[in-house]
């Protein structure tokens, strides 16, 4: 049944596989869903971590947030308010709830399993081809991997990135559950840049860093990323002990944050940035303005004026694509 369930179907899936045994063979005690998501916590010790959110996904009740009573963006309380006043107090149920799953237990089970580990030992391996070569020749004959970046080579060099360490690389990106979009689920991971390029974004590879449910986008990401993100920063600072399965001894990590990704949309989110149909949409870099359509809201980045245009704080001149100023 642990395989069944580590193939990760749905709850109703599960129950209809294992009516299906039982009807060839009745006789079997099955574990039920709960019974199975238990066993595998207890054999992994991989637990998510649930904590508050705005019924509206506008903010986390984490950080500055969380000791509030309702949502400072949209005013809808944190607690179902008919649960609170019928139990007079007593029962404080959230309107909404998000996962995180931490990192390091992950991990830990990653490196437990021999082949698991020994592929994880890629990075140690080139790491050494890579000072290797620069002590030899100066530079790397062939720039083809995301490890042949200058500032994680820096790295390696300085010895801020020693070869016990773990590389990550953070995504995040949103999911429409279902159509017209009427729900949308926010979901971050953690890619493993010890691994090989071909093994990287393998499944059983990619890590689940947290859900964030909707209905809505976040309109504070960085207070549902929070309790991820104090979770690495522990890691980082006082490392994390692990049982390597090919070296056959325990290893001190320490976590080393290579890169923060998301597509257009999402890294808006990320950074805070106007987002790409805002007038300026790359503010912080070149400076270029955008113009709209009258009666609508989102700009675009059109470089030429159009005529009879006549859009409030829009009209500026053509722009010369040559002449914008190069980013700092």
């Amino acid at each position: 049944m642990l395989e069944l369930y580590l193939l990760n179907p749905s709850e109703a899936t599960y129950k209809a596989n294992c009516a299906a045994f039982l009807c060839h063979s009745p006789h079997i005690n099955l574990l039920s869903y709960y019974r199975t998501a238990c066993l595998v916590l207890e054999i992994t010790g991989i637990e998510s971590v649930v904590r508050h959110m705005c019924i509206n996904s506008c903010i986390a009740y984490t950080g500055p947030f969380l000791n509030l009573e309702a949502c400072p963006m949209c005013s809808e309380p944190q607690y179902d308010q008919f649960k609170l006043q019928s139990s007079g107090g007593k029962e404080r149920i959230a309107h909404q709830k998000f996962h995180t799953i931490p990192l390091g237990p992950q991990l830990q089970v990653l490196y437990c399993e021999p082949e698991s580990a020994a592929h994880d030992h890629y990075l140690r391996e080139e790491r050494e081809c890579i000072l290797s070569d620069i002590s030899r020749n100066g530079c790397l004959d062939r720039y083809s991997k995301i490890l042949h970046e200058t500032e994680l080579i820096e790295a390696f060099w300085d010895k801020h990135i020693g070869e016990d360490n773990i590389v990550l690389m953070f995504s995040i990106d949103s999911a429409q559950l279902y159509t017209m979009k009427a729900s949308a689920c926010w979901i971050y991971i953690w890619v493993i840049l010890d691994l090989a390029p071909e093994r990287q974004y393998k499944k059983k590879h990619v890590l689940i860093g947290g859900f964030i449910p909707g209905p809505n986008n976040p309109k504070n990401l960085d207070s549902f990323l929070l309790p991820g993100l104090q979770h690495l920063v522990a890691l980082q600072k006082e490392g994390l002990r692990i049982w390597d399965a090919a070296l056959q001894h325990d290893i001190h990590s320490k976590i080393f944050l290579a890169l923060l990704t998301a597509d257009g949309p999402g890294m808006m989110h990320v950074t805070g940035f106007v987002g790409y149909h805002g007038k300026h949409g790359c503010h912080l870099y070149c400076g270029l303005q955008g113009r709209r359509k009258p009666a609508v809201k989102h700009y675009f980045p059109v470089l030429l004026k159009p005529r009879n245009y006549d859009v409030e704080g829009c009209t500026h001149e053509d722009i010369d694509i040559r002449e914008l100023p190069k980013p700092s």
